[in-house]
């Protein structure tokens, strides 16, 4: 288990639960190849907030790494359209990639 994890679940532990260390648990599983532990710590993040682009994005890659084609399709056109709202350019391009990885994944043009 990477040294991030091991701090971020020990401050989950010690009772802190926020968004930014759900985000942060979601982000490190999905990076440690774990989906399924990240999709959980994700949709907490987005319970936190809703309208937070990132979350929505690392939702949807984490879901393309448990092959769940349909709810990464749903999480990352949220993401995108979150991210276009708030003017964040980066999540909106990189939003655009994940859409033509999954597309591709997916068999489509």
């Amino acid at each position: 288990m990477s040294a991030m994890k091991e701090r971020l679940l020990a401050m989950l532990e010690q009772g802190h639960d926020n968004l930014l260390l759900r985000f942060g648990l979601g982000k490190a599983y999905t990076e440690a190849d774990e989906p399924q532990e990240a999709i959980v710590h994700l949709q907490k993040a987005i319970a936190f907030d809703p309208e937070h682009a990132s979350s929505w994005f690392w939702l949807g890659r984490a879901y393309m790494a448990a092959e769940q084609w349909t709810q990464a399709q749903e999480a990352l056109e949220k993401s995108g359209l979150l991210a276009k709202e708030k003017g964040e350019e980066q999540t909106v391009k990189m939003v655009s990639v994940f859409q033509r990885r999954l597309a591709k994944q997916l068999g489509e043009s």
